[in-house]
């Protein structure tokens, strides 16, 4: 879930996760609040909401869904993804599970159209070099899916400033 909220300021925000390091998959990398579906689960807002509440300890009721970005396949893990966009109605008071979170933080959401917060390195994956790109947000490198997911909310919201900048001109 990519779950945004306004501070006491009204600017919006992003919460991120960094998991666990003894957790099976995807240990001890940053990645939004969220996981697997369970048999009741009615659909991806109902999974989204139910794990993100597990996770971080906010309040069920003050979620209230947005849209879904683009299911995205995992092949490490070999799950599809579907990413729900939330906001959060009030300042959340976080309660992280500490099994599975080992650190919550979140950045401002206007950051990700932030150029200097992007780069890149090579990294060996499964014995292949490749170049990997990532958000260095909060003095972490947020990469993989969860940095798709980024950027594909970073490109709406390129499109919804464009749009806006023309009803202006």
């Amino acid at each position: 879930m990519l779950l945004i909220f306004a501070d006491a300021a009204a600017r919006l925000h992003l919460v991120l996760t960094l998991r666990n390091a003894d957790l099976r998959g995807h240990s001890g990398q940053v990645s939004f609040p969220g996981g697997g579906a369970e048999p009741g689960d009615k659909d991806a807002l109902v999974t989204a909401r139910r794990e993100t509440v597990e996770e971080i300890g906010i309040c069920a009721a003050r979620v209230q869904p947005l849209g879904l970005l683009a299911n995205l396949y995992i092949p490490a893990s070999h799950y599809t993804v579907t990413p729900v966009v939330a906001r959060y109605a009030g300042r959340p008071a976080f309660s992280p599970n500490a099994r599975e979170v080992a650190e919550l933080f979140t950045f401002a959401l206007d950051d990700l159209l932030r150029p200097e917060l992007k780069a890149e390195e090579r990294r060996l994956i499964r014995g292949v070099d490749v170049r990997v790109p990532y958000y260095a947000i909060n003095r972490h490198k947020v990469w993989g899916a969860t940095a798709i997911m980024l950027s594909e909310l970073e490109g709406r919201l390129l499109r919804v400033r464009q749009i806006a900048n023309r009803e202006k001109g």
